[in-house]
């Protein structure tokens, strides 16, 4: 058998490898997705402390809590985030504010009794309302609401690690949360759960257990308030595709 010389057998790995490499970062290149975001949540909801609908598939059963004092099944939560990096095709997110009041209904399958009203500050831009329509969507698909409303209501967005108080407010009054960190036995780490999937978002750094000294909302025809109810602050990452115009 005749054999290849070593010279001419370098040359082919060579060449080899360039077109591996260049094949990789070609597909690597339209692979890219249409939106990626970094993002950070200062939440808070009426349940108690954890998050029993991260481990249900329906919303918490609240006793006599009702205008009737009849069980009730319903978690009203604000989701107040702000964009730490993200794009949407070619749309840059960066520093952008929503504030999404909310209530899961008493059956996650369906959606009944489920709203959902969010708010965009009025710093995002038409454009990026938009694309946030998309993500959204796509991020908290798990629920099909029965409600879903807008409106461009300014506020703020506060983290204090070092007091421990995280703060977020509307300009009108109609929305607040205001989220105090649980102390652990060690003073110098904070209480924090991972392994735990948010929602459509393939990552987070952790369910960082602030608690709920207050949150309100007022909006669409809905309001509730509530205080010492569960709260946390989470960052999370998620990417994907655009949804097709033309689909649901």
């Amino acid at each position: 058998m005749q054999r290849i010389p070593r010279l001419l057998f370098l040359s082919f790995l060579s060449l080899a490898a360039g077109v591996i490499y260049f094949a990789s970062a070609a597909q690597e290149k339209t692979s890219k997705p249409d939106f990626d975001m970094t993002a950070s949540y200062i939440e808070a909801c009426s349940c108690d402390m954890f998050c029993p609908c991260y481990f249900n598939d329906h919303s918490t059963n609240h006793m006599a809590m009702g205008e009737h004092h009849m069980e009730e099944h319903f978690c009203r939560a604000n989701l107040v985030l702000k964009v730490d990096k993200g794009y949407y095709k070619d749309i840059k997110l960066d520093g952008a504010k929503v504030w999404i009041g909310s209530d899961l209904g008493s059956d996650w399958s369906t959606g009944k009794d489920s709203w959902l009203v969010v708010n965009f500050d009025p710093s995002v831009s038409k454009e990026q309302q938009v694309a946030f329509g998309d993500i959204l969507t796509q991020l908290y698909s798990a629920i099909p609401f029965q409600e879903k409303a807008v409106s461009n209501t300014a506020f703020s967005w506060n983290v204090d690690t070092k007091t421990g108080v995280a703060h977020a407010k509307m300009s009108d009054g109609k929305g607040e949360v205001i989220l105090e960190r649980v102390k652990g036995d060690n003073s110098s780490h904070e209480v924090v759960m991972h392994n735990l999937k948010y929602w459509g978002a393939q990552s987070n750094d952790g369910f960082r257990m602030w608690k709920s000294k207050h949150e309100a909302f007022e909006g669409d025809g809905h309001k509730f308030s509530y205080d010492g109810t569960n709260g946390f602050l989470i960052t999370i990452h998620f990417s994907g595709n655009a949804k097709p115009a033309s689909a649901d």
